[in-house]
């Protein structure tokens, strides 16, 4: 609900009130608006020259000095500062610059000793180059150097079958057996040798280390088929007439070893892991070349 409108009072005024005093404090605040108290002390010190002390002015003043002080030194520093990014980004554009100022260097050398191959093979070709080349061919293959194809012989060679569950160990392939048969083939004209598909070279070894036989420190598992890259039919001839055909006879009648050995048409064998050495005289001092 609305609260209800009170009814206007009358106003009576005062038949002894002057009327000239309800305006004359506002034509005294219009007219001087600044208390004399106020103005009186403002005149004396215009009057004087009395106004703030001089240590107050100078800490006003050291204070602008240091503010700006500080403005000034932010200001240098904020201009000789580089930014991190911009830094980086230079190193990494130096660091580009070298790398393909060395990288052209050299390739400029490469192309150099290109050319002077070509001269020196310019300068060799005709028979002494295709005989340097056949030379070097047969080299290779002799130090198991590059992978062989061709015709040859396998022998293969497996423990005796076991009679009640356990094989003695007469009838277990050893790596005296191995070296034999390698020999032999070898002596039988063989042109490359591998054994379950290690290449040997001149420098290759064939032991034994418990049970297991190594071929250049590698651990093999029968059977173990022994491949030789020649003529098959010269090879299985001298080598069935040889000591170590003979021996592979003995091994079959007399302890079991199963060998088998046939002619095979067309037999791979990889090349051999080389480990290049040195040769030295008698004297200490270094072979020619070194």
């Amino acid at each position: 609900m609305r609260r209800p409108r009170l009814p206007a009072l009358p106003v009576h005024p005062d038949p002894h009130r002057d009327p000239a005093a309800s305006t004359r404090l506002l034509t005294e605040v219009m007219t001087r608006p600044l208390d004399p108290g106020y103005a009186a002390a403002a005149e004396h010190r215009a009057r004087t020259g009395a106004g703030r002390s001089a240590p107050a002015r100078a800490g006003t003043v050291l204070a602008l000095l240091a503010v700006g002080a500080l403005f000034a030194v932010a200001g240098v520093r904020a201009a000789a500062a580089e930014p991190a990014a911009d830094r980086g980004r230079a190193a990494l554009a130096e660091r580009i610059e070298d790398s393909t100022a060395r990288a052209d260097a050299l390739g400029a050398r490469a192309a150099e000793l290109q050319a002077g191959n070509a001269e020196l093979a310019a300068r060799l070709g005709g028979a002494p180059a295709a005989s340097a080349d056949a030379e070097s061919a047969a080299l290779s293959v002799a130090a198991a150097g590059t992978a062989v194809t061709g015709p040859g012989l396998e022998v293969v060679l497996d423990d005796a079958p076991a009679t009640d569950g356990t094989t003695g160990t007469s009838g277990r392939v050893v790596d005296r057996d191995v070296q034999l048969v390698v020999n032999g083939l070898w002596a039988a004209g063989a042109e490359a040798v591998a054994v379950n598909g290690q290449r040997l070279g001149a420098l290759s070894s064939i032991r034994a280390a418990g049970e297991a036989v190594l071929v250049d420190y590698r651990p093999l598992t029968p059977p173990y088929t022994i491949s030789a890259v020649g003529d098959p039919a010269a090879m299985q001839t001298a080598f069935a007439t040889s000591v170590a055909g003979r021996y592979l006879q003995v091994l079959r009648d007399n302890y079991g070893v199963r060998a088998r050995v046939g002619a095979a048409d067309d037999l791979t064998l990889p090349a051999a892991r080389l480990d290049l050495r040195s040769a030295r005289s008698a004297d200490g001092a270094p072979g020619p070349g070194q």
